[in-house]
């Protein structure tokens, strides 16, 4: 009858723990009470065995409820941080704001051949960001753009202990969508291509999402999303942080990188403007402006000085900013006429039926 009896309480206290681990319906006050019943000393070790379970459950429960509410806060955050870099020839991508000086890191792929590029904030705001340096082997790079007024900074990881199978998040504006973010875990921390470690994921990644960061549970950035294999089904690539902050110690002052001339071909600031860069030796052309990334941004392109947006003169020059409003080709009667040529007032040079010197860009009506 023992032998029948043990086994019959064991069947229930089976029952009780396979019931609490699936449904979470257990009162343990009450599954005491049952145990008081029965006296017998494998119950109170089950009874100590399901308390201990009861606490390790509840207690990962409540650091995963604190990791996503910190997550969820940390990407509530970063949306004043994303802007969208827009260049010339339609391509966008992602980059994120580093700190108070407005220093933004996004791909070297999103501004090659770039010295300026037009960037939009979470609020569409248009601004001219000037690049200031490139690593075109690792793909990365930092722009400046000095008027934009933000007050938080993320923090960039490098801790060491992070595990594959991770929870990441990344966050960008794929297709020029938006602000838009995808979920997925680390399937590798360190796989190697060519030489360079990446952090491999299988986070939805699409063209527009490149430069912006991938985030951690703890809402810390571990890299910035890089690539992914077309072929395949997400199978994508970000850039560890480790090498975006070495990078980044290693900038020059504010002061200098201003008065310094960016070299696209080696992705280096030489101290000076010159004709050829003092790193590669690469012959330095004439950074002309696009008027497309240059419209409703409030930027000069005579004295390189960013105004507000709604200003229509600057106001360290004068010039006439340029506005998307303006047709290109105007029928009253200050417009000019396809084979006219026109003097420029301020440079000297001639133009021919055009509104704006080609050289100075300044307005020629």
């Amino acid at each position: 009858m023992s032998c029948q009896r043990w086994r019959f309480d064991r069947f229930l206290i089976l029952t009780f723990i396979r019931d609490f681990s699936t449904k979470c319906c257990i009162n343990i006050q009450h599954f005491s009470l049952i145990c008081r019943k029965f006296h017998d000393k494998y119950l109170k070790r089950y009874l100590k065995l399901l308390n201990y379970y009861f606490n390790l459950c509840f207690s990962i429960s409540v650091k995963r409820i604190k990791e996503n509410v910190m997550l969820e806060k940390t990407i509530a955050k970063l949306k004043e941080e994303i802007v969208i870099i827009k260049n010339p020839d339609g391509s966008n991508g992602t980059g994120i704001i580093l700190d108070d000086l407005s220093i933004i890191v996004t791909n070297s792929h999103v501004v090659t051949g770039c010295r300026n590029a037009r960037i939009e904030t979470n609020d569409r705001k248009p601004f001219i960001a000037k690049v200031i340096y490139s690593n075109k082997i690792i793909d990365f790079a930092f722009l400046l753009c000095n008027n934009l007024n933000i007050n938080t900074r993320p923090v960039l990881s490098s801790r060491e202990n992070i595990l594959e199978g991770e929870d990441v998040v990344a966050i960008g504006h794929p297709f020029g969508y938006g602000f838009t973010v995808t979920k997925g875990i680390i399937s590798s921390l360190r796989r190697e291509v060519k030489g360079i470690e990446y952090i491999q994921t299988d986070v939805p990644i699409n063209p527009g999402n490149s430069g912006g960061p991938l985030i951690d549970s703890r809402g810390e950035i571990i890299g910035i999303n890089t690539w992914i294999v077309s072929n395949a089904q997400n199978l994508s690539f970000a850039v560890p942080s480790k090498y975006i902050i070495e990078a980044y110690n290693s900038l020059p002052p504010v002061e200098k990188i201003l008065s310094g001339y960016y070299c696209p071909a080696c992705g280096k600031m030489n101290d000076e403007k010159t004709k050829y860069c003092n790193h590669c030796g690469h012959q330095i052309f004439e950074d002309r402006l696009n008027e497309k990334i240059v419209k409703d941004t409030g930027y000069c392109i005579i004295c390189r000085t960013q105004n507000e947006i709604d200003e229509k003169y600057c106001k360290k020059c004068g010039a006439k900013l340029l506005k998307k409003e303006e047709p290109k080709n105007s029928n009253n009667a200050g417009s000019i006429k396809p084979n006219e040529t026109i003097e420029c007032p301020g440079c000297g040079h001639k133009n021919r039926g055009q509104k704006y010197c080609r050289k100075c860009g300044k307005t020629l009506i």
